[in-house]
């Protein structure tokens, strides 16, 4: 499952190898998926129920990294493993929440008042993304046309529904989860880095990898470094 203002179109450019045997899906408000109007643990429960039976493994990076722990959440047992990718498990503070949730709403207000090309411009201006400076142009570029075919509409609602704000804290399920787990992130994406820390002081089984040099978002960053993880 892709992050937020992508779509499972990004995993085929990043992992290819995986397109015989996996799934990616559109998450609510991207690609070919109408804006939601459900609420978080809800979108959650329809995307488990259109599940083919034989799926077992999840994988998500950011939003997709916290719909999968949503699923996992929901039916541990279904699921003998989990790849998680700079992904954050919940707001367990009321005044994180509150400040988060003013902050997805800014963002909205731009998307539906200042149209998607300047929003665009800012969400990739943001200092979470300022390892990606360095990388190809046509991969930037492609980058940006996907995120500019976006809905404004369908990505507003799913910060409104499905906002770090909006999501339960998952911290409680993930820790308790019976099967295998692996966590990504990049070295240097530091609050990230210090969240998977944070995963593994409290589930220690965790498989945590460090990606050397790398960001928020290494499908982007180091496809093939990640593909092989994804083996």
């Amino acid at each position: 499952m892709h992050g937020f203002t992508g779509s499972g179109e990004d995993w085929w450019a990043c992992c290819p190898h995986l397109k015989e045997r996996a799934l990616a899906v559109d998450l609510p408000g991207h690609g070919a998926e109408s804006a939601p109007v459900r609420s978080f643990s809800e979108s959650v429960g329809d995307v488990l129920g259109a599940l083919p039976d034989g799926v077992d493994e999840v994988v998500g990076y950011s939003l997709g990294g916290r719909f999968a722990l949503g699923l996992m959440a929901l039916d541990p047992e279904r699921f003998r493993r989990a790849t998680i990718i700079s992904a954050h498990p919940g707001l367990e503070d009321a005044s994180q929440r509150a400040d988060r949730l003013a902050g997805d709403r800014a963002w909205i207000r731009r998307l539906l008042e200042d149209g998607i090309d300047a929003f665009v411009d800012a969400w990739e201006s943001q200092p979470l993304f300022a390892t990606q400076a360095g990388l190809p142009s046509a991969v930037l570029e492609q980058q940006r046309r996907r995120r500019l075919g976006q809905s404004p509409t369908g990505l507003a609602a799913s910060l409104e529904q499905h906002g770090l704000a909006r999501m339960p804290s998952l911290w409680e399920p993930l820790t308790a989860f019976p099967g295998a787990l692996s966590w990504i992130v990049g070295s240097s994406d530091a609050r990230f880095l210090g969240i998977a820390r944070e995963v593994v002081r409290r589930r220690p089984a965790t498989r945590l990898h460090v990606l050397p040099g790398v960001g928020h978002n290494p499908l982007l960053e180091c496809p093939e470094i990640l593909s092989d993880l994804l083996v």
